[in-house]
């Protein structure tokens, strides 16, 4: 992080609720509250590429998925 390839970003208050409610608003899909407030932060910071191997942000589908 020091060498600038990585940033800490907290989680806002808001992005914890919008998290939860992303949560109820898909109960159909299995990603869980953690994934959900990823994908809120990363929308909030308009992050359009996820280098993940976890299914849900494909099963979330708002992001590119490079790995």
């Amino acid at each position: 992080m020091r060498a600038g390839l990585a940033r800490v970003v907290h989680v806002t208050p808001d992005d914890h609720r919008r998290g939860l409610n992303l949560v109820e608003r898909h109960a159909d899909k299995s990603y869980s509250v953690c994934d959900a407030i990823s994908f809120v932060v990363m929308e909030r910071l308009r992050i359009k590429r996820a280098a993940s191997f976890d299914r849900h942000f494909r099963q979330y589908g708002k992001f590119t998925v490079v790995l």
